[in-house]
């Protein structure tokens, strides 16, 4: 599920407390509390704002900050465009640089399947080699002749 980084509190040793705001728009039986709930375990990784993954070849799952939901609340009433109105807090063994204040993540109970990612999903060619860049998949406009 996509959300939203609303804050973060750093703690030792690379630890930190995340709180975040499920994206709208989802299929309702997505946000069931079942699976967002207190003490449940979930995995977040960052990705692009388009929701791309971008960590090269590794996928998701490798690349994911693990542990557990500490807090699930649901906002009554009108919510903001674009949000489901249900902010969960996290607690994660490890803040990366995509884990931080205004970026979005992607977020996933571990009771969830874990799968592939689909090529399409990511900002390079999933080749192990790292042999395309940013610029190959996505050329700027230096790549037409000048006349």
């Amino acid at each position: 599920m996509p959300a939203w980084i609303d804050a973060v509190e750093y703690g030792k040793f690379g630890r930190a407390k995340v709180t975040a705001t499920l994206f709208g728009g989802m299929d309702d039986s997505l946000y069931a509390y079942a699976d967002f709930k207190q003490d449940s375990p979930a995995l977040m990784n960052a990705v692009e704002n388009t929701l791309k993954h971008t960590h090269g070849a590794y996928g998701p799952a490798h690349m994911a900050s693990g542990r557990v939901i500490l807090k699930v609340t649901k906002t009554d009433g009108d919510v903001p465009l674009g949000s489901s109105g249900i902010q969960i807090r996290f607690e994660t063994d490890l803040i990366i640089e995509g884990i931080r204040p205004g970026r979005v993540v992607r977020v996933r109970p571990t009771s969830w399947p874990q799968v592939d990612v689909p090529r399409e999903e990511y900002l390079n060619d999933g080749s192990s080699s790292g042999s395309s860049s940013l610029e190959e998949r996505f050329p700027t406009p230096a790549i037409f002749p000048k006349y």
